[in-house]
């Protein structure tokens, strides 16, 4: 059955950006406000048994991936949703649920640093961002509040107010690696992070878990359903299992064409349209929404919807300690090395983020050894001084945006809910492979100075960090959107999202994204009572 959804925002997306933005704007005094989600509500205990009773162990096992809702599912080789098309490829993964990717992510909320917005002026390399750190700090710092961070060092970013909480506590691996890169010269700082260090807006304190991702089961980590609910205390209202598949234009948007799973079609109407997806699926939105008036879709007279895609590739080396280190005891991540994220190296190479990093790894570890032919009782006392010995340390990069990294739709091959298949082309630039090279050969001497034993060092992981393809800047020739993620062509549409992002940084996307959004609140609501 068809229906029509009347309200002066319409917000496609219910994660930390629509979420946020929704809240914000309820703040200011803006009414009749309407959050549109593809998937469905969870609830975190019944998500919590589901991910225990799981035979797949990653970060999306135990959330729903209904046939209306698709999602990226690599355990799921009959049912593509990603195709690969360059030469390199991540297996990214992210949520379609009331709340967004947060119920999943890791929690690490660091600031971008002063230079990494004028990445091309300082460097030569990248580009710069049409907003700089002075404009945005005291959203961060906003954000910072909203999300509950403990933190405690600025790390190279100048602060207006400390953090909302004390940082979590290092772990004894945590001490124990500090102390051993001591000779090297590597220092280690706490890593911000949304988890609560004490009872925080509702939230009880961190327990420890090393379950961050897939899903922190108290709820002292930070997801963005927490805002969701205020926002719906403040009377905002949210439309779960619908599915924005078209936006119309007439100069400006007209409408959102969405469908209910039983494929019934929900007309959205509004005054201001705010596409607040994924780094992904607001590109796609935005493509998909291609007719004979714009070819290329909506807000892409520059042509650059989908384009300039980014990620934060990780190298991951596990290590084995000469003595135990107990590594999966606290949260997933506690403490990084800020030493390589800046410096004129970044003419020639990326800016880089050491991080020690906790994941319980039982199963990869059992896993390993009983391939190897171990049975019990032997394989008892093995996986034991596996796992307390074992360390675990990930440097990320960042990444150059380059024009032939991102997005097209396959018109010619359908997901499961019909539409068009998402390719993605993907490649590592010589700037890239250069920060490959340094991780790898950080790693040996790392390895070398603990007096340890690399077990793994693989190829680059994702870090699920969709950054770019719908760049922001001042010129409508060379971006989609201004600075407050305003799309240049059509005046009633933002888009906030990660894909907003110019550059990358080497440093998680998700607390300057929630900065972005809060300044943007501001002016969606004077835009809305200039209109009025």
């Amino acid at each position: 059955m068809s229906g029509t959804i009347d309200a002066n925002v319409i917000i496609i997306g219910s994660g930390v950006a629509g979420a946020m933005t929704a809240c914000k704007l309820a703040q200011l005094g803006v009414r009749d406000i309407v959050i549109v989600e593809a998937g469905p509500r969870i609830d975190r205990a019944e998500t919590v048994k589901k991910f225990r009773a799981s035979p797949f162990i990653d970060s999306s096992s135990g959330y729903p991936n209904p046939d209306y809702a698709p999602r990226p599912d690599w355990n799921d080789a009959k049912n593509p949703y990603i195709e690969k098309t360059g030469p390199a490829f991540l297996n990214e993964e992210y949520l379609r649920v009331v709340g967004g990717t947060t119920w999943h992510w890791g929690g690490c909320t660091p600031r971008f640093r002063p230079v990494d917005f004028r990445l091309a002026s300082a460097y030569g390399v990248g580009a710069d961002w049409p907003v700089d750190y002075d404009t945005l700090e005291p959203f961060y710092t906003e954000a910072e509040e909203e999300i509950g961070i403990a933190g405690e060092e600025d790390d190279g970013s100048p602060r207006s107010k400390p953090y909302p909480m004390a940082r979590i506590p290092s772990s004894y691996c945590d001490k124990v690696i500090a102390e051993g890169l001591k000779p090297m010269g590597i220092t280690f700082n706490a890593r911000p992070s949304a988890r609560a260090s004490r009872p925080y807006n509702g939230r009880g304190q961190c327990q420890g878990f090393g379950t961050c991702s897939p899903i922190c089961p108290s709820g002292a980590q930070y997801a963005a359903i927490y805002h969701v609910e205020k926002a719906e205390k403040l009377g905002v209202r949210v439309v779960d299992t619908t599915r924005a598949e078209r936006i119309h234009a007439d100069g400006k948007i007209t409408s959102v064409e969405a469908r209910k799973p039983d494929g019934s079609l929900v007309t959205l109407r509004g005054k201001i349209y705010v596409v607040a997806a994924n780094g992904i699926e607001t590109p796609r939105l935005l493509l998909m929404s291609a007719g004979e008036r714009r070819p290329r879709g909506i807000a892409n007279t520059s042509g650059l919807v989908g384009r300039y895609f980014m990620e934060h590739p990780a190298l991951t080396c596990r290590l084995k300690m000469p003595r135990p280190v107990y590594s999966s005891r606290g949260p997933e991540s506690i403490v990084t090395s800020s030493d390589f994220r800046d410096g004129p190296f970044r003419r020639e190479r990326p800016s880089s983020m050491l991080s020690i990093e906790h994941p319980p790894r039982f199963h990869e570890t059992a896993d390993g050894l009983l391939r190897q032919g171990l049975e019990p009782p032997k394989i008892d006392a093995d996986v034991k001084d596996a796992l307390t010995r074992m360390a675990e340390m990930n440097i990320g990069i960042e990444q150059l945006p380059d024009r032939q990294n991102g997005i097209t739709l396959n018109w010619d091959k359908r997901d499961r809910a019909g539409q068009p298949l998402t390719r993605l082309y993907y490649s590592f630039g010589s700037y890239e492979q250069a920060g490959f090279a340094f991780a790898r050969d950080m790693f040996k001497k790392i390895a070398a100075s603990l007096q340890a034993q690399i077990v793994s060092l693989g190829d680059p992981v994702p870090q699920f960090h969709l950054m770019g393809m719908t760049r922001m800047g001042n010129d409508p020739k060379t971006s989609v959107a201004d600075s407050f993620g305003r799309s240049h062509d059509h005046k009633n549409l933002f888009i906030l999202s990660s894909s907003l992002f110019p550059s990358a940084s080497s440093v998680n996307p998700t607390l300057t994204l929630a900065a972005l959004c809060l300044r943007a609140g501001h002016e969606i609501s004077r835009q809305l009572k200039v209109g009025n």
